[in-house]
């Protein structure tokens, strides 16, 4: 099983290179104009000097998954005013299914808690069965939808209250 911890400078590249091959791995499910957008970022500098700003972060909230030294994936968001927002959680394509996802979201909510959240956020779009059984699986319930929001994709938004 793969072991989860915080996210450091050391995992940077291997923590970009994750994440760029999940966003790859959505192609046909999410739209391409927004895929493509998301991709281009990590071809610039930007993102990694980004990444480092958010590492860095004291609220923020960055793990990832190692098989062994290989990040295999990674949850990324930030608390704010007791509610923690989960931005973006992905797990390689050879690595799914192994009950890695849901361990990263389990630490998630846990260090969200640490943070003084009351309720843990995020917002999905409808075409992510797999990500939309994870959060039901987790407690995570919807509090709305968006009907053709971002880059015109339905999305979904849940949350979680936090004991």
């Amino acid at each position: 099983m793969a072991k989860i911890m915080s996210a450091s400078v050391e995992d940077l590249e291997q923590l970009l290179d994750c994440e760029r091959s999940v966003w790859e791995s959505f192609r046909g499910v999410l739209p391409d104009e927004f895929l493509e957008e998301e991709l281009r970022r990590y071809g610039s500098g930007e993102v990694k000097e980004s990444m480092m700003r958010f590492l860095k972060d004291p609220n923020a909230i960055a793990l990832v998954a190692k098989e062994g030294e290989r990040v295999v994936g990674f949850a990324r968001g930030g608390v704010r005013a007791g509610v923690s927002h989960l931005g973006v959680i992905g797990v390689r394509v050879e690595w799914r299914r192994k009950g890695i996802g849901f361990s990263l979201l389990e630490e998630y909510i846990e260090r969200s808690k640490q943070k003084g959240a009351h309720k843990v956020c995020l917002l999905t779009s409808v075409n992510l069965e797999p990500a939309i059984k994870l959060y039901v699986k987790a407690g995570f319930v919807p509090e709305g939808f968006l009907r053709r929001h971002f880059y015109r994709m339905d999305m979904i938004f849940y949350s979680k209250f936090l004991e």
